[in-house]
């Protein structure tokens, strides 16, 4: 039996115009067994009523936050029979342990810099910062200057900058230390001299293959590539390439981050890996159900239980 459930989280501040995150639960049972699955829509992919009929109707080809939830549910259930974790579901060598970056959201520069030292403190060897401004530099080096030399540093761009601007920016970041900067120009076209490491991310969706000719990082989000089989795929066909691949959140709930946290550690179990992105919780003011897998000292510590590991 199927239920389908639809859900309203908060943001604490947004976060480039999105105040709050909308979906879906998807919840499958099964005798005793619950597999659990999650469907967060991100604008610009899905509507919420495009979802909701996909779900409803099997018809998920054009829907991939519906056809992840599904599939995460129908995953959670075939872990939880099996008697292993979902992260094992995928590679029986998964680590149980899965260090993360902290995003950072400040808006000012006092704030900012709290909030870097705060993450530091906390344990996370990785921050990430949003650029594509006019003051990127300022912005980076107090984060910096905040994190110290041992944390990395890695930047966003989102598709803001043309070839020319990346590279001018970039060249500009490079003294600060920057671990990568993900999506700096819409295809990563004429990147090639950049001197801090391109990651692709937006376009992974759009264009993997091109995505994985142009940028030595592949970013990972199973909520928008419809879920986290599709992503495993993604994942091996980058690392036999010999790229390095970061599996992040898309400001997910609870269930959807759990997922991510486990394909991360199925990615690990093929050699180490930039920090995946999976400490996103902590900025939501609502959440699904209790978080049994956020982050402890910058390490997300998977529960070694059947399933995703949700109570």
């Amino acid at each position: 039996m199927m239920q389908i459930e639809p859900y309203r989280l908060r943001l604490r501040q947004p976060i480039r115009e999105i105040e709050e995150r909308r979906g879906f639960v998807v919840l499958l049972r099964e005798g005793d067994l619950l597999g659990r699955g999650e469907a967060c829509i991100l604008p610009g992919t899905e509507s919420l009523e495009e979802a909701e009929v996909a779900l409803r109707t099997g018809r998920l080809d054009r829907a991939p936050a519906a056809r992840h939830a599904l599939e995460l549910a129908q995953l959670d259930l075939q872990a939880q029979r099996k008697g292993v974790p979902l992260a094992r579901l995928l590679d029986p060598r998964a680590p149980l342990e899965v260090p993360s970056s902290a995003l950072l959201v400040a808006r000012t520069v006092p704030e900012l810099a709290r909030e870097a030292r705060q993450a530091a403190a906390d344990g996370f060897r990785t921050v990430k910062l949003k650029v594509g401004g006019d003051d990127d530099f300022a912005l980076a080096a107090v984060v910096r200057d905040a994190v110290g030399p041992e944390v990395a540093l890695r930047l966003d761009a989102n598709g803001a900058w043309d070839a020319t601007l990346a590279l001018e920016r970039l060249s500009e970041l490079a003294p600060l230390d920057i671990e990568l900067c993900e999506q700096p120009t819409p295809d990563l076209l004429g990147l090639e001299s950049s001197p801090i490491p391109i990651a692709a991310d937006e376009m992974v969706a759009r264009d993997p293959a091109a995505a994985m000719e142009h940028a030595q990082i592949i970013v990972l989000k199973p909520m928008l590539l419809g879920g986290v089989l599709a992503a495993w795929e993604l994942a091996q066909r980058a690392m036999q390439r010999g790229l390095r691949v970061i599996v992040t959140t898309a400001l997910d709930g609870a269930i959807g981050r759990a997922a991510a946290a486990h394909l991360a550690a199925a990615v690990l179990a093929h050699g180490p890996q930039p920090a995946a992105g999976l400490a996103t919780g902590r900025l939501l003011i609502d959440d699904l159900c209790p978080d049994a897998l956020a982050p402890r000292d910058g390490i997300v510590r998977i529960p070694d239980v059947p399933g995703l590991g949700l109570s």
